[in-house]
């Protein structure tokens, strides 16, 4: 088990910039901390690339060595901005579920345009019956 997580580890600070790693042992050791206080890997991993990516141009007294940044805590920040993400995407996501909803109940012309895929998942919301799809053209 530990192996796998010095593995997960490893493949986080790969993605940590590379001429800014410091104090490997104390990096991968801080790393596998978050890990088991439940940080997932995907997130923490998206965090140093959002990291990587912000500070691309940064000179070199402006950067934040890998020991400190995970001493400090700075991936949280990513993070908090990764779940702003999702949350955006699950509302907009929501909104449009709710407009094909909107189309089928109206028996709008554009209902043409959705597909079996977006009908499914609206059954299955229960945000239309089949009733109202087949009353709308569409097949259930």
């Amino acid at each position: 088990a530990e192996a796998v997580e010095d593995f997960e580890s490893e493949k986080i600070l790969a993605a940590y910039p590379e001429d800014r790693i410091r104090d490997r042992r104390t990096s991968l050791r801080l790393i596998a901390a978050a890990l088991k206080a439940g940080v997932k890997l995907d997130d923490l991993k998206q965090a140093v690339k959002a990291y990587a990516k912000e500070s691309e141009g940064y000179t070199r007294s402006k950067v934040c060595f890998s020991d400190n940044w995970f001493k400090m805590r700075r991936w949280e920040k990513g993070l908090a901005q990764i779940q702003a993400d999702r949350e955006k995407a699950r509302e907009a996501e929501a909104k449009g579920r709710a407009s094909l909803a909107e189309w089928i109940h109206e028996r709008h012309p554009l209902c043409r345009h959705i597909t079996n895929r977006q009908i499914e998942d609206l059954i299955a919301s229960k945000l239309v019956t089949s009733e109202q799809v087949r009353a709308a053209g569409l097949q259930a």
